[in-house]
């Protein structure tokens, strides 16, 4: 996972500053999993140079904003946001499938986020394929395998519930919008 895409898809959220990204970034995924906001900086400026995200100029912020210049989603920022999300395998790592999960469930739109829960669920029953027909020789192997198992089961779980925690905002959102 790059903060890059994270970042992108808390954008789809609407307009926010660096400052703002950051702190929904530690508030969405957590203070274990926070970034220096120097790393935010340099992440959206990349993003801006890539044509994913445009940032306001800096004289028309507006009054009482201080330094803090939103940025929004390009067309272009916005395709790669739904790549990212979707772009999950059998092979994408169960904390990695985690932060996808968290971020679109607060910051997708509901078309990318359905497709989201549906790529993650159908890689998530290869994983659990997959586990089921290895053969573990020894009782650690055969203990791994089937402590893998169990996670990937827990994993396919959450998925299934994932849509019933969504973000009332974005649900009113696509119903008004």
């Amino acid at each position: 996972m790059t903060l890059d895409d994270a970042l992108l898809v808390l954008l789809g959220r609407g307009p926010s500053s660096a400052y703002e990204l950051w702190h929904e970034h530690a508030r969405v995924l957590g203070t274990a999993r926070r970034v220096d906001i120097g790393r935010v900086m340099a992440a959206v400026s990349r993003l801006e140079r890539g044509g994913l995200v445009r940032v306001e100029a800096p004289q028309e912020v507006r009054t009482g904003s201080g330094n803090r210049r939103p940025c929004e989603l390009t067309p272009a920022g916005r395709r790669r946001q739904a790549a990212w999300l979707c772009a999950v395998t059998a092979d994408t790592d169960v904390e990695d499938m985690y932060v996808r999960g968290m971020l679109a469930v607060v910051s997708a739109d509901d078309e990318t986020f359905a497709a989201f829960v549906e790529h993650a669920l159908a890689a998530t029953r290869l994983r659990i394929s997959r586990l089921n027909r290895t053969a573990a020789e020894g009782p650690a192997d055969r203990a791994g395998v089937a402590f893998d198992q169990e996670v990937a089961r827990a994993l396919a779980l959450w998925l299934n519930q994932l849509p019933h925690h969504r973000a009332p905002a974005s649900r009113a959102e696509h119903l008004t919008g």
